[in-house]
């Protein structure tokens, strides 16, 4: 995924603003998910919080990855975690519970 996901389209006199994004690990829409998790956008960082998972595992570094990546799509430069969801292993390549990320201009 190479192109940037504006984050507010105006349709008419209605401008819609991206704040929320739902994100479910899953093979194939409409099965049953292994995880689920909720993103917050604020500003320029956007806050994991609310994850699930079906089993007992926790992220993974490559879930880690693809959170990054949807961030860089909707141009957020910071991608912060709640204390449970955050891994200690991640905390050596991370600020605090926050990982920066670099600024992407796509265009």
């Amino acid at each position: 995924m190479n192109d940037a996901i504006s984050r507010c389209v105006r349709i008419d006199d209605w401008i819609f603003e991206v704040k929320m994004v739902r994100a479910l690990k899953v093979d194939s829409y409409g099965k049953p998910y292994k995880a689920i998790a909720q993103m917050n956008i604020n500003g320029d960082f956007a806050f994991l919080d609310g994850t699930l998972h079906a089993d007992d595992s926790q992220f993974s570094e490559q879930d880690i990855n693809t959170f990054k990546a949807m961030c860089a799509t909707l141009d957020v430069t910071e991608l912060r975690f709640s204390d449970e969801q955050f891994l200690t292993e991640y905390k050596e390549q991370a600020t605090g519970r926050s990982f920066k990320l670099p600024h992407q201009n796509i265009a």
